[in-house]
């Protein structure tokens, strides 16, 4: 839906003077935060403006789905047009697939998508350093974690998704409202992951802001879990948050923003998003130790981070630009979760939770089969 030019600059200024991070970070000024649709989008001629490579082929591994499918669409297809690369897509990218790839010395993969979990220093030995000399660092959102082995592609939101024809009339406001079962009649769907965010919106919904999430206080949130663990239905994929959250079998579901937006626009389902609240996370790109074509992957890399390219992907899917100078689809705008950071909204600190990651597993894990 095609948003006003007023409306547009609001919800830049939304972003850009109202956001807040976890683990006591700033908030995001108008020098870290994404264009939604305003000003004309730029960068540097050397990322946006690669030479002809023709007789290159780089095999780029993401997660498949409508979601691959936009990259191809926005990255991969005018790449090849404008470079004459060509690309190999494995659909099935994982953390562990790169570390076998690594240690086996057979490294198959030039370029590869991960989640927040992963590129951090303690991945080093699996990974690439970044080109910064190419890439622009700079116009990169520093709240969602640059590191030396990986860059963030795009932007996504962690929220609290509502079946209305579950929850009536009234419109949740939050997480407390995700935990009131008694004001909200029905099941809840939760990401069966100890690192995905379950503990944190517990948190949140128990009162904690979102500047004060880490370190994680454990026993508190287990003890809001407890609240509805009769309620929840876990879900593992993204796929499958859709349906529950779509079907109505959940009236709300913590889900990832991407999924709530398919249920409603490509299925036709009665679902909508609460953003207060949300957490803002990332996709990032790392590069393999070994990558068989390492100089080739690093234009490609940049490309994809350039300003004048990296909101292309929101032509296709509602995810946001990771470069702050980035122009975003305006017709996409209002589906974005950069368009909607505000003093409520928290970040991941991706490095707590991977260097914690055995400790939270253990609360996970025992507070499932308490």
């Amino acid at each position: 839906m095609r948003r006003s030019s007023s409306l547009l600059t609001c919800l830049v200024a939304i972003a850009a003077f109202a956001a807040c991070s976890s683990g006591g970070s700033p908030a995001p000024t108008a020098a870290t935060s994404a264009n939604v649709g305003g000003s004309p989008a730029g960068g540097s001629s050397a990322a946006c403006n690669p030479p002809r490579q023709d007789g290159v082929t780089l095999t780029f591994a993401s997660f498949g789905g409508s979601y691959q499918d936009a990259q191809k669409k926005a990255w991969l297809e005018p790449y090849t047009q404008a470079t004459g690369v060509q690309f190999i897509n494995e659909e099935s990218v994982s953390n562990a697939k790169i570390k076998a790839q690594v240690e086996s010395g057979q490294v198959t993969w030039d370029v590869a998508d991960v989640g927040n979990d992963f590129g951090l220093d303690a991945n080093k030995d699996l990974l690439e350093p970044l080109d910064y000399s190419l890439i622009p660092r700079d116009e990169l959102n520093p709240h969602l974690g640059l590191g030396t082995y990986r860059m963030p592609i795009m932007t996504y939101g962690v929220v609290l998704a509502y079946n209305t024809s579950k929850t009536g009339a009234e419109t949740p406001q939050g997480w407390a409202d995700f935990f009131d079962t008694t004001k909200f009649p029905g099941k809840r769907g939760a990401y069966d992951s100890p690192t995905g965010g379950m503990f944190e919106v517990a948190l949140m919904a128990d009162g904690v802001a979102p500047a004060d999430l880490y370190p994680l206080d454990l026993p508190r949130a287990t003890r809001k879990l407890d609240s509805i663990k009769n309620d929840i239905v876990f879900w593992t994929s993204g796929a499958q948050s859709r349906e529950l959250i779509g079907s109505g079998e959940v009236a709300m579901s913590f889900i990832w923003n991407g999924r709530a937006w398919g249920a409603k626009h490509d299925d036709g389902k009665p679902v909508e998003i609460q953003w207060k609240q949300q957490i803002v996370t990332a996709d990032y790109i790392v590069m393999p130790k070994g990558a068989p074509n390492k100089e080739a992957g690093m234009r490609f890399i940049a490309y994809m981070a350039c300003a004048a390219n990296n909101g292309r992907l929101s032509d296709f899917i509602s995810y946001g630009p990771a470069n702050v100078n980035s122009k975003a689809n305006p017709d996409m705008v209002n589906d974005l979760s950069v368009s909607h950071v505000d003093a409520s909204s928290a970040y991941f600190d991706d490095a707590y939770l991977v260097d914690h990651f055995n400790e939270l597993d253990a609360a996970w894990q025992s507070w499932k089969s308490g």
